[in-house]
């Protein structure tokens, strides 16, 4: 027993003295993953969702990964160490909500807008104005809502017109106009939880990572001046029937041009916005 204690003391005393095994030992003891995550070729491959999270936040968000083994050193379980992760991915700007969908790729909202989905105008009632402005009529016994191609034709013609207003309220106007038909260029603005699916996910490596959390900060600020546009609009009367007037304008236009959808040949109006102190005004 005592030669063994002498060994013991002689092993620590040489890896003490020796500067690369005390670093190695230090590894060890900070990331003791480092061995089971060194192998690459299996990535994601018969893992389970406790081992994909460590191996995800060790990669891609190194401070998250030393909470995650200061977790697990003081007894933490797998439901500690789903709310560790999530809440702090989700700080960064990355919607996770559970750690059952870390291995798909990074996690992405998808606010697009379904026009023909009579579901989107029950949670979006205050759309309904916007909506039948193009000659939509959602009804709730319907299965289906018709959408004739030169409705989006309009949308797009419209958003693209409002955009070159430099007042805030139009830029605003024409984004809700562009969320509500799909045509902001932004995948997660324009795509719905369905199509999205279809896109090849995001990894978590640094450079997607970066994309995914800009498209994010991009598409939540677009959002932002959509609902802003659609408070605006629902209260000035007159401006909804500016863009009520300003849709059938277009609706002729094609007409002419029997059925064509490109580029109708019309100029739009809209009505000169009052700035007062307290609340803007159309008129």
């Amino acid at each position: 027993m005592t030669d063994l204690l002498l060994l013991h003391q002689f092993l620590m005393t040489g890896l003490s003295a020796d500067p690369l095994l005390c670093l190695a030992s230090s590894v060890a003891w900070l990331d003791p993953f480092w061995d089971e995550f060194a192998d690459e070729d299996d990535y994601f491959e018969d893992d389970s969702s406790l081992s994909l999270a460590l191996r995800v936040v060790r990669e891609s968000f190194p401070d998250i990964y030393v909470q995650a083994v200061d977790l697990l050193r003081g007894g933490g379980n797998y439901a500690d160490l789903d709310r560790l992760v999530c809440t702090e991915i989700s700080q960064r700007g990355i919607p996770l909500d559970n750690l059952e969908w870390i291995g798909f790729g990074i996690p992405m909202p998808a606010y697009g807008v379904t026009l023909q989905d009579p579901d989107f105008y029950q949670a979006h009632p205050d759309v309904i104005p916007i909506v039948e402005a193009f000659g939509i009529y959602p009804e709730e016994d319907k299965y289906t809502v018709h959408v004739p191609d030169c409705v989006y034709t309009a949308g797009q013609f419209i958003a693209a017109d409002l955009e070159r207003y430099e007042d805030e309220h139009y830029q605003q106007l024409s984004w809700l106009i562009q969320w509500v038909f799909s045509c902001s260029g932004n995948a997660t603005i324009d795509f719905d939880d369905e199509s999205l699916a279809d896109i090849p996910p995001l990894s978590w490596d640094e450079n997607d990572l970066a994309f995914a959390i800009e498209l994010i900060e991009e598409a939540n600020g677009i959002m932002g001046d959509a609902l802003a546009g659609l408070a605006f609009l629902t209260s000035q009367p007159e401006l909804m029937k500016a863009l009520q007037h300003n849709v059938r304008r277009i609706y002729k236009a094609i007409d002419r041009q029997k059925g064509r959808q490109d580029n109708p040949k019309v100029r739009l109006s809209w009505p000169v916005i009052h700035q007062t102190q307290e609340h803007p005004t159309v008129g």
